[in-house]
């Protein structure tokens, strides 16, 4: 009898701490990303995360270089083995249609998580059909650099805020002929001329788009963006601007620094090439929003966030993962330690601090007013329309007719796409 008594108290205590053990199992979770160079300070994040949470989660960073990325995601969310956490992009259409990715609408509700910290262009580009499907990490903006001493030398009065597209053809313009009187080289304006710096803000700002909102139709061959694609060919036409030939062989961001521009539409992703420049160390730098174009001067807001994979085994704690790793806390360390501009308010008064030779407050500024990428996140049809752009800024036909054969080409797969 005893035996049998000490036996079932054996089995009683055994059963309890198989159960102590399910209770208390730690949740390992995973967050896939691409760039090296922000992994250490991301670390930071995770390795904080994991001390909040020790003994209940356990995160750790899957680092894949950006060349294989979206490969290996696709494979992974395709066999259901992906990483719990994963960075997101202009793709996100994409992986949404697809149900990989798992809505965070739940969550947001039931943590009654502010999304008005965040800014709102960032928080807006992951909204699709009324679902969130991701938290902002970061953005990237568009703004004008100009050239100090250029402008001192040449006696041209600074670009003022409040300017519009004519102030600036009436500054270059200025510049444009006080650099040919004295024999100078010099340009009044470059620019890099792929999408998110140059043009698809030109679009935008004129009424037109570049993909529409239900991502079914693109409008490059509106008269809108015929007109603000003429508008820069005008600027070269006019020596207001370098030609393409120029433009197509040397970045802007190159051609300013070196004192061969005396404005240059640029990304925040440029900044620190102009704080670190010879240009940018000696005060020669001043940063403006850009001009007003038809009443607008709203620029391509840019950036990543953070998904929760519809296959993760654990997305309760991964969305603690989410929730802290886009917490002000976090993204004020990012932008402390220069890596990104953070999409939490709060936190980018650290991405200023960074500067010394640059008025970033600028940079900042062109987010409130931002919007997100034009994308649909499929980019069958895209070519068509980059590339017409291209020719028709290098002048081998009629903008117009070009853009509008671009447009064309491109519509018929975005009608297959969704037929």
């Amino acid at each position: 009898m005893k035996k049998i008594m000490l036996f079932v108290a054996v089995c009683s205590l055994m059963l309890s701490l198989i159960g102590c053990g399910k209770q208390n199992e730690v949740a390992n979770i995973s967050l896939m990303m691409w760039d090296e160079a922000q992994s250490p300070v991301i670390q930071q994040s995770i390795d904080k995360f994991n001390e909040k949470n020790e003994g209940k989660i356990v995160a750790s960073i899957e680092l894949v270089p950006w060349d294989s990325y979206w490969t290996k995601l696709d494979a992974s969310l395709e066999t259901k083995e992906s990483a719990d956490v994963m960075w997101m992009n202009v793709y996100l259409p994409k992986y949404a249609s697809a149900e990989v990715v798992k809505p965070l609408d739940e969550y947001i509700e039931k943590d009654k998580l502010d999304l008005s910290q965040y800014i709102e262009g960032r928080v807006n580009a992951y909204n699709l059909d009324g679902k969130q499907y991701a938290l902002p990490k970061g953005l990237d903006t568009v703004f004008v650099a100009y050239n100090k001493e250029m402008f001192d030398r040449y006696d041209v009065e600074y670009p003022q805020e409040g300017w519009t597209w004519d102030d600036m053809r009436t500054i270059a313009g200025q510049l444009r002929d006080k650099i040919s009187e004295a024999g100078g080289a010099e340009y009044p304006i470059v620019m890099e001329l792929d999408d998110q710096p140059s043009w698809m803000n030109f679009v935008v700002q004129n009424g037109g788009n570049y993909i529409s909102e239900d991502g079914k139709t693109t409008g490059m061959g509106m008269d809108e963006s015929v007109e603000a694609i003429q508008n820069m060919v005008d600027l070269m036409n006019e020596e207001l601007m370098a030609p393409y030939t120029v433009l197509s062989e040397t970045k802007g961001t190159d051609l300013f620094i070196s004192g061969q521009g005396g404005m240059v539409f640029i990304g925040s992703w440029k900044a620190s090439v102009l704080e670190n420049s010879t240009l940018g160390a000696d005060g020669n730098i001043g940063l403006i929003q850009m001009p007003a174009l038809n009443g607008s001067n709203s620029s391509v807001l840019g950036g990543l966030g953070y998904c929760l994979s519809a296959s993760s085994k654990h997305p309760d704690e991964a969305w603690e993962l989410i929730k802290y790793i886009t917490s002000e806390e976090s993204l004020y360390n990012e932008a402390v330690n220069g890596i990104d501009i953070p999409a939490h308010a709060k936190a980018q008064e650290g991405y200023v601090k960074n500067f010394k030779n640059l008025d970033a407050q600028v940079i900042l500024d062109a987010s409130v007013t931002g919007f997100p990428y034009q994308s649909n996140g499929n980019f069958e049809w895209t070519s068509y329309v980059n590339d017409a752009v291209q020719k028709a800024l290098s002048q081998i036909a009629p903008v117009k007719e070009t853009l509008v054969e671009g447009a064309t080409q491109a519509q018929e797969v975005l009608d297959e796409l969704y037929k």
